[in-house]
């Protein structure tokens, strides 16, 4: 599964000006019943603080990739914020994050949840990548970005 065909132009917010970490997750979260994919939003929110508060899902280079594995979404789904200003997020390399994925799986598909979780960390790990993300004017831009950056990699396989 593409990571492009995981977010939706709702599910995408540019520039989120946030107070605090747990504002960025509370905004992340209300996008998703937008894809018409969760079975339960209260059960999403727990799953993903309860993962957070087990430890940071800042992976570093500005990124954060909050993500958990429930029974309340029908197919995996995914929100994307850019945030502006950056935010001190407990990042292993405490460098402010700039970009937050947020990545709900299928509890009965670790495998495609843990595939998921990988192309979107390998993906963020390319500066080219994020900078472009960061610069993108619009939800459709961030859309093509990832449609450009996952069939360029396809076409190296």
């Amino acid at each position: 599964m593409r990571l492009s065909a995981l977010l939706h132009e709702q599910t995408i917010l540019l520039r989120l000006q946030a107070r605090s970490k747990e504002e960025v997750l509370e905004c992340l979260i209300a996008t998703l019943p937008a894809t018409g994919l969760v079975r339960n939003l209260s059960e999403v929110r727990r799953i993903i603080f309860e993962r957070e508060n087990r430890m940071t899902t800042c992976i570093g280079g500005g990124v954060a990739l909050p993500h958990g594995k429930t029974r309340a979404v029908i197919a995996p789904v995914a929100a994307l914020a850019t945030l502006e200003p950056p935010m001190m997020m407990d990042a292993p390399d405490e460098r402010p994050v700039e970009v937050v994925f947020l990545l709900v799986g299928q509890e009965d598909n670790v495998g495609a949840h843990l595939r998921l979780l990988s192309r979107i960390s390998r993906l963020m790990s390319n500066a080219s990548f994020r900078m472009h993300l960061l610069q993108a004017q619009s939800p459709q831009d961030v859309l093509e970005l990832f449609e450009q950056a996952e069939a360029l990699h396809e076409s190296h396989l």
